[in-house]
């Protein structure tokens, strides 16, 4: 544990905490506010109107993955490497050239949904909601992209402050101000407004202090793509795992209980607060450390937030497994009780998430974002197929417990690959080896997690 109280007194462990015990604060009130958004649709809609606002959620959420083209994630990347270099004029250049593919290409996949929903056999109740997500695309891909550009300029509590906190607060004010009865396409309307918002604020905070000019990023505009269209593959994945079961349980199962595990798929969120806080917080330093060839660095980042995901998940699960049979129904109505069982799945593969590590991040902020790609189409197509198999058998209990698979497959194969290309694993028992059986060692080989994941 030596190694643990070192880290934690160094200029590193300093910043880490910081950013963690900061955004965690953030994470925290902006959960409640997200929680309490969904009390409120959960209330105001009911389950088959719920199920219509999170089917067209869905929708919108996987055609802003082409046309986000990756970029959210690159530009924390390329801009954290540009800012270690000392060249604002590439960081002012990303945030430009990305701003413009970002904005092009949500406007023309905007337009493709819209005449999709005119021209295509859809439901009726669906077709408001659809044109609605439709104004939504642009705004959802662009605050996206602010956050990704925040982050890669260290500005990581911003950028929580924006998506995390304000943006919901801001839902919101938006739901309380429409004074016609509240239906699935004025709930997404106020998602527009809200989304709108916070790119806006994000792009004016970026761009403050750098120079207004395009040209220093313009010659890399190649390299860019090569490395966008693997993780434009992977955050295509990453949102159909996040859709797929709901999209999913409404076709084989129905709009009702596509509601029930939209709900579950709610109140799972404050499972993966650790997770999703130590991945955008770690984001940066990972790609810093990489940069600065400091394998010794990159190391304990890795493993530090290994025990802190493990053990944060851990505590949560603890508290929901307790009062989450009354407090569902409790919160969002009587109708809504068969949300436990999912949700206590979802929460048992949120807690082997963490133990595997933030192997996603690692590898994708030091290079090796075709094997993320490659490992997210492998387990995401394996859970889709798992949930067609097990919904009809035992509907959305089954459907939940195919997030399992998608968990399991892409763990072996990402920390396999960490392990063999950068000499680490990000597994939990790489971690406690890193910080237990080296005591105070400082060699770079101490995390080569030998019997991880």
């Amino acid at each position: 544990m030596m190694r643990l109280r070192a880290l934690t007194r160094s200029d590193l462990g300093r910043r880490l905490a910081l950013a963690t015990v900061s955004s965690g604060i953030i994470w925290a009130a902006g959960t409640a506010a997200t929680f309490a958004v969904g009390v409120l649709l959960a209330r105001r809609l009911g389950p088959a109107g719920y199920g219509v606002y999170g089917t067209a959620i869905a929708i919108v959420t996987l055609l802003a993955v082409p046309a986000q083209f990756g970029l959210p994630l690159l530009s924390t990347r390329e801009v954290s490497a540009a800012r270690v270099r000392g060249r604002a004029d590439e960081v002012a250049a990303l945030g430009w050239w990305f701003a413009a593919i970002v904005a092009g290409a949500s406007l023309f996949l905007a337009g493709g949904l819209r005449l999709a929903n005119d021209v295509l056999p859809l439901a009726p109740p669906i077709r408001p909601a659809i044109a609605a997500a439709a104004l939504l695309l642009p705004a959802l891909a662009l605050s996206g992209l602010t956050s990704g550009l925040l982050r890669g300029r260290e500005r990581v509590i911003t950028s929580q402050l924006l998506d995390v906190l304000i943006r919901p607060l801001v839902f919101v004010a938006a739901l309380l101000a429409w004074s016609q009865p509240l239906g699935p396409s004025q709930a997404i309307g106020a998602q527009v407004v809200a989304a709108g918002t916070i790119a806006l604020i994000g792009f004016v905070l970026f761009f403050r202090g750098l120079p207004l000019t395009m040209s220093g990023g313009a010659v890399r505009l190649r390299t860019w793509s090569a490395a966008a269209f693997p993780m434009t593959l992977m955050e295509a994945m990453r949102a159909l795992e996040g859709s797929y079961a709901v999209l999913v349980a409404s076709y084989v199962a129905s709009i009702a209980d596509a509601g029930l595990l939209r709900v579950a798929i709610a109140s799972s969120v404050i499972l993966q607060l650790p997770i999703s806080l130590q991945n955008i917080v770690t984001a940066p330093f990972l790609a810093g450390a990489h940069a600065a060839g400091e394998t010794r660095r990159l190391a304990q980042i890795v493993a530090a937030s290994t025990l802190f995901m493990t053990g944060g998940v851990a505590a949560v699960l603890i508290v929901l497994a307790v009062a989450g049979r009354w407090a569902l129904p409790f919160a969002f109505g009587q109708g809504f009780a068969g949300a436990y069982v999912p949700l206590m799945i979802l929460g048992g593969n949120q807690l082997l998430s963490a133990m595997i590590g933030p192997n996603i991040m690692l590898l994708s902020m030091t290079g090796h974002e075709r094997i993320v790609a490659q490992a997210f189409i492998a387990s995401v197509l394996a859970g889709v197929a798992t949930a067609a198999v097990l919904t009809p058998i035992f509907g959305v209990t089954g459907t939940a417990a195919s997030t399992w698979v998608v968990t399991a497959i892409r763990g072996v194969l990402l920390n396999r690959h960490a392990r063999q290309t950068l000499g680490l694993s990000p597994s939990l028992l790489a971690a406690i080896g890193q910080f237990s059986r080296h005591g105070g060692s400082a060699r770079p080989d101490a995390a080569s997690g030998r019997g991880g994941l």
